[in-house]
This record gives structure tokens, sequence and C-alpha cells, in this order.
């Protein structure tokens, strides 16, 4: 079967639309404020959050943006994972379906584990399909240097 896929120069478009989105989605007011969250919940200490004042993108065009520049963010994981490699064959083909295997065995399971021990989990889609899609490109990359 031949799979139709994106050449390989689009494997810097990806990287740059990922990185772009991450950077931008990491200063929003929210992934700030859940980073003291954990932070004072993994140091134990209970101290007062400071009051957040938008800053970068959020500031002049809005909460909207980041919601943007977060489907950007999957856009480009999307693409740099339907890009080929500098040489491609039969072989990537097989590693590449066998990393889905892997990759789609252990997401369902830890949604059901997840789902079982915690039912008010407060887990967005976007962060499930950005943690799924890399752990199939890490899956990816480790059974290509492995093999």
């Amino acid at each position: 079967m031949s799979i139709k896929m994106l050449s390989n120069k689009y494997k810097r478009i990806g990287l740059i639309l990922f990185i772009s989105g991450l950077i931008v989605g990491s200063t929003s007011i929210s992934a700030r404020q859940n980073f003291f969250e954990g932070w004072n919940a993994g140091s134990g200490l209970h101290q007062p959050i400071p009051a957040l004042e938008p800053i970068f993108i959020e500031k002049y065009f809005g909460a909207f943006s980041i919601h943007v520049f977060d489907v950007i963010m999957l856009l480009g994981l999307i693409v740099y994972m339907l890009s080929k490699e500098k040489i491609e064959d039969d072989y990537i083909n097989t590693l590449r379906l066998e990393s889905f295997q892997l990759t789609s065995l252990l997401a369902l399971t830890s949604a059901i584990i997840l789902y079982i021990f915690s039912e008010d989990l407060k887990l967005s889609l976007d962060v499930f399909i950005t943690l799924f899609l890399l752990a199939y490109l890490i899956t990816f990359a480790i059974k290509k240097r492995l093999y």
C-alpha cells in the first residue's frame, strides 16, 4: 500500500509552526496560572498566585488568538508527522506502522486508566492530541535509531 505523504521540506515548516504555537501558547495567562498552581502543589507551599496580566500576542489580539496558536501547534505536529524522511523506503513505512500501533495502544490504555482512577480529570482534547502526536514522534524516532 502506497501512502501519499508530503515532501521532506515540509518537516521544517511543521517544526516552525509547532515551535511558534508552543511559544505563544506557553505565554498565555491560563498557561502561566497553571504553572504557578502546579509549582505550589509540587513544592508543598501555598503561596498566593500573583495577578497575571496578558503579555505578547494575548495582550494585543485577545484570548482567542491563543486558541488559534494552539491549533497552529497541532497542525505543525501533523505536518511534521506526515512529511517524508530523506530516505523513504518500505522499512520506514513499517516503522511508521509499528510506531502508530504502539502509540495508539499506549494512548488508549492510559486514557482508560485515567478514566478509571480519576473521574473529574480536566484534560482538554488539544492536550490529549498533542501528547499522542508527540508520543508517536518519539516512538518513531527511537525505533528508527534502534534498527
